[in-house]
């Protein structure tokens, strides 16, 4: 993490900055503080980006954001702020599980460095109490963190409600297709002894019962009373 050329910080500042952005933090050394913050992070971006805020003893600022001292400061927290505002929007409209998994998705890195501006905000004020402009910002990345972890509360329990609803939803369906199934084989049963018994009756055997008059009657009435009695038989061990 190279500081600008322009930077007259102290040769105690710039040894404990590695070539990384690492942790987000706040450091002071002969009246110089420096605070290292992380550029807004995006859904999929694991690489962080430094952005360095300088306060000479004199009371002037400097930073790489925007390159415009305090201003960019407050500019950053700003994004942060904003990104927020539209991530909350998302979650309110989101209807799907789909919808707020990516709002989850990038609102986590969000949290994160959040989090982490916070702390190194909190650190900042301390080594540096009588600046009133950084009691404002340690307390608007307070604001920012406790917005991010009530917006990521509320996307979880919107997945959860969403994913339980489907979940309901479904064993409603699998339910009714279990009756639907149900009715079809007990309609199969109803009419399975008479199928039976008209396909034995139908076969070429020649014994003098198929010249009387009685015996298609005979054959429909034993094959439904078979077919209910199977039919009910059947309902009673399901039920």
């Amino acid at each position: 993490m190279s500081l600008p050329s322009s930077w007259n910080l102290p040769l105690e500042l710039r040894d404990r900055l590695g070539a990384e952005a690492g942790p987000q933090r706040a450091m002071r050394e002969e009246g110089h503080l420096l605070i290292v913050l992380h550029e807004l992070p995006g859904p999929n971006e694991r690489k962080r980006k430094a952005a360095l805020f300088w306060r000479h003893p004199t009371g002037q600022w400097k930073s790489t954001h925007d390159d415009a001292g305090l201003e960019g400061l407050q500019h950053l927290l700003a994004q942060y702020d904003e990104r927020l505002q539209t991530l909350d929007e998302g979650e309110a409209s989101a209807t799907s599980a789909a919808e707020f998994h990516a709002v989850l998705e990038s609102l986590t890195p969000l949290l994160r460095a959040a989090r982490g501006m916070h702390r190194a905000m909190q650190q900042a004020r301390d080594l540096m109490k009588s600046d009133r402009d950084l009691l404002n910002l340690r307390d608007k990345a307070a604001e920012i963190e406790r917005t991010a972890e009530l917006l990521m509360q509320d996307a979880q329990f919107g997945l959860n409600f969403t994913a339980a609803k489907q979940a309901e939803s479904q064993a409603q369906s699998a339910q009714s297709m279990a009756k639907t199934a149900h009715r079809i084989n007990l309609l199969a049963a109803m009419f399975l002894p008479l199928t039976a018994l008209a396909s034995v009756f139908g076969m070429e055997i020649h014994n003098g019962f198929e010249n009387s008059n009685a015996a298609f009657p005979l054959i429909v009435i034993i094959g439904c009373v078979a077919g209910v009695v199977l039919s009910v038989v059947l309902a009673k061990r399901c039920s």
